[in-house]
């Protein structure tokens, strides 16, 4: 299932359709770079006009996920099959659940989650200088 962020008044799709995984990750992702903010960069996804404060955090938050070092937490190369990582098999040796192990593997693809970040920053953005509705939906 995916799901993308929509322009309410416009029925304008701000984003390309992404997992819920991929949304989830980048929303955790900012937290953890930006604690002090998190409650600020959590509500993005939520159907609401963007404040100022809003669109400055998440322009905030890009810079910092460009300048993030992914901290890989074990070696990867024992969980990686020819189709990609199997996260079930992650989530035992780790001992967390199969969601977790799934956003920590988008958390470690700085390409996606910058893109990801760029694309909530421009969502949010546009929502504060039209004042429009946005929302993550399917």
């Amino acid at each position: 299932m995916t799901s993308y962020i929509l322009c309410i008044p416009e029925s304008l799709s701000l984003s390309e359709r992404r997992s819920i995984i991929v949304w989830d990750a980048i929303t955790e992702l900012v937290g953890e770079l930006l604690p002090e903010r998190r409650g600020l960069l959590s509500r993005w996804n939520e159907k609401h006009v963007a404040s100022r404060e809003e669109s400055a955090a998440w322009l905030e938050a890009c810079f910092r996920v460009r300048d993030y070092k992914p901290r890989v937490p074990v070696d990867l190369s024992q969980f990686y099959t020819p189709f990609g990582y199997d996260i079930e098999k992650a989530a035992k040796a780790l001992k967390i659940k199969q969601r977790q192990a799934a956003m920590m593997f988008r958390k470690l693809e700085k390409a996606l989650m910058l893109a990801v970040c760029n694309e909530v920053a421009y969502a949010v953005k546009h929502s504060w200088e039209n004042q429009h509705t946005i929302v993550l939906t399917e």
